[in-house]
């Protein structure tokens, strides 16, 4: 065994720079195999901490008109809430045409509030369902439906029918003629 130590030292004593170079070759690939196991990991570990480190500075950058956008969607909902009707309040929902009624001169056929579907989990409107009939001339009906998309409910329009109406009297040519108007509609409510 003595004389192997001394054939080793004898070579190294040879050749020391090859053999050290070699030996240094062997640690270093050592080393880099060992390192390249976790490099998946590491490699997983850098992208979850750009994605946290993005994800925050869109917070701080973003959060600078928070107050701001709070106070616009709390506004928003007051003027929703303003807006909508609650279907329970039957003779106020209808006051709503029977005042267009009387503004316009018109006559109103037939006016039924529906029963609202139930609610969906969570949501705090739903749509109301109404049916309406009036009599007017044209252009009465067109300032009607023009009141009902321009006025202070929100008003969905979902069938609309127009009929030549009854009149007892002669029409003449310079008048207008009596037409029927039946709406199938939609007010948003409180669920």
């Amino acid at each position: 065994m003595a004389l192997a130590v001394q054939d080793i030292v004898s070579v190294f004593k040879k050749h020391p720079v090859g053999l050290g170079g070699g030996l240094l070759s062997l640690v270093l690939a050592g080393a880099t195999y060992m390192r390249s196991g976790g490099l998946d990991t590491r490699q997983m570990e850098l992208e979850d901490q750009t994605r946290q480190g993005t994800r925050l500075e869109n917070n701080v950058r973003y959060s600078a008109q928070l107050d701001e956008q709070l106070s616009q969607i709390t506004q928003s909902i007051e003027t929703i809430d303003g807006r909508v009707i609650n279907p329970e309040s039957l003779a106020t929902n209808l006051q709503y045409f029977y005042r267009l009624e009387s503004e316009l001169g018109l006559t109103l056929v037939d006016l039924r509030q529906g029963q609202p579907s139930e609610p969906v989990r969570g949501a705090q409107y739903l749509p109301v369902p109404y049916n309406v009939s009036v009599q007017g001339t044209y252009s009465q009906l067109f300032e009607f439906v023009r009141r009902l998309e321009t006025g202070t409910l929100y008003i969905k329009f979902m069938t609309m029918n127009l009929i030549p109406g009854q009149r007892t009297l002669e029409v003449t040519l310079n008048e207008d003629p009596v037409l029927t108007l039946t709406l199938n509609l939609q007010i948003l409510g409180h669920s």
